[in-house]
């Protein structure tokens, strides 16, 4: 074989062989004791789940319009307790969301955030405080809850502006910065909402 012959043969293995060690590999990952990692720090729900507005109601008893949970990425909180007012635990998920509302910026008009809860804790909460906080109200067994996984968690759940469920953090103590970068993920592949 002459030279010129056995430098292509060395050009194409050098630069086809990466490739398909790198193909096989990825297929077989599993097989070979690695698991796939994500790149998302909150719990993905495939396929999302649409949400349903069912026995969710605004003030005074009205039913709550759909844009509630769409149109926007909505960060939703349920606190499903028996307690009549947001306890210290309410309160800290309540402050996450605002506080990764507000570090998204420019980004903030396209964030929602949502409160479900029964009616004393809605009474509870200052909104004052929380003046871009959308507080609704559930009955404790309410076909709203049962669309929502890991409850007894207290996770702040993630909505996309079509009204799908689509992560959750159940996390006791979220990283906000590890949110943050999720939701300007989505945010930056996205543009809806």
């Amino acid at each position: 074989m002459d030279s010129g012959k056995k430098s292509f043969l060395w050009l194409v293995t050098i630069f086809v062989a990466p490739i398909l060690l790198g193909t096989l590999l990825f297929f077989n990952l599993e097989r070979l004791g690695f698991e796939k990692g994500s790149v998302n720090y909150g719990i993905l729900v495939q396929p999302a789940q649409p949400t349903k507005l069912e026995d969710l109601k605004q003030d005074n008893d009205l039913a709550v319009e759909e844009e509630v949970l769409t149109k926007k990425w909505t960060m939703l909180y349920i606190e499903n307790s028996e307690s009549a007012v947001c306890d210290d635990f309410c309160l800290a998920r309540l402050s996450n969301i605002k506080r990764i509302r507000l570090l998204m910026n420019e980004q903030m008009r396209r964030v929602r955030t949502v409160l479900v809860s029964n009616n004393e804790v809605a009474k509870s909460i200052s909104s004052k405080d929380n003046p871009d906080l959308v507080m609704t109200e559930v009955t404790p067994n309410s076909n709203f809850l049962k669309q929502f996984p890991e409850q007894q968690l207290k996770p702040i759940y993630l909505i996309d502006p079509f009204g799908n469920l689509m992560m959750y953090y159940p996390q006791p103590e979220p990283d906000l910065k590890k949110m943050i970068k999720d939701i300007r993920r989505l945010l930056k592949y996205s543009h809806l909402g």
